[in-house]
């Protein structure tokens, strides 16, 4: 045997240990991404594509890895257990929190969300704190397996909080309920809740309450019964070029400005 085919076999087999498949390493991978409809990050045009600002956004990155994302709608309280058993590979518009860094790995933040409460327009705010809700004996409206930031969490933790704190399927339902006057408001991501508000044709009929919610920074999840820490790796290194071209500001600039 020449030294050339030895060379080759060892190169071949080295691919196989590392887990490389020498018949496919030009093809790009593809990370199957879970998506819920949200506007403005998120939904379906009238043209029937799927736009939205994280879309935009995840796109540019994945681009800049070499790497495809295979986009399945799956609603966001089944998204969760999905990543987590490993059936979906990532989930964007993520907030940060020690349970769910229990199953999945989380990239650098890509953006930041702030959470407020939508409250009917006109309203008294009798309330300086979430907490006040519980003196005051007021109902707020949260979507299902949503994150509001640690203050809500450490409050959801009292059962006389929980108590105040109705949860639905989504922002449409919550609407709803702060108009015909069955809670007092309800959380929501601001942009997002402007939108729904926007859709459903209520624009004048709501307002933001002056007390600050939460402000965190957004990631994206990995699972990690499906991921490896490279390819998390590989995703901030992307997102940190994309950063330094202003390519991230530039995305996130065209729908905020």
């Amino acid at each position: 045997m020449n030294k050339t085919i030895k060379l080759t076999i060892c190169i071949i087999l080295f691919l196989i240990l590392s887990g490389t498949n020498p018949a496919s390493s030009n093809e790009k991978k593809v990370f199957t991404i879970g998506w819920d409809p949200w506007i403005p990050y998120q939904h379906i045009n009238k043209h029937g594509r799927l736009v939205g600002l994280d879309v935009e956004l995840l796109q540019a990155i994945f681009r800049e890895m070499g790497c495809r994302l295979l986009y399945k709608e799956v609603a966001w309280k089944q998204l969760l257990p999905a990543i987590k058993r490993g059936k979906i590979l990532l989930a964007a518009g993520a907030s940060k929190s020690v349970e769910r860094m229990s199953y999945a790995y989380f990239s650098d933040p890509y953006r930041t969300e702030s959470v407020v409460l939508f409250i009917r327009k006109g309203e008294n705010f009798i309330i300086k704190q979430l907490s006040d809700i519980i003196d005051k004996n007021l109902i707020i409206g949260t979507i299902k397996g949503y994150y509001y930031g640690k203050e809500f969490e450490i409050l959801m933790s009292r059962k006389e909080f929980r108590n105040h704190v109705q949860a639905v399927s989504g922002d449409t339902i919550n609407i709803r309920k702060t108009l015909s006057k069955r809670i007092f408001g309800f959380l929501c991501d601001k942009y997002a809740g402007i939108s729904a508000i926007n859709k459903a044709g209520h624009f004048n009929q709501f307002e933001v309450h002056p007390s600050p919610i939460n402000s965190s920074d957004i990631h994206v999840m990995f699972s990690k019964k499906a991921c490896i820490p490279s390819d998390v790796i590989h995703f901030n290194a992307a997102l940190k070029i994309l950063q330094k071209k202003g390519t991230i500001k530039q995305i996130i600039h065209k729908y905020f400005q």
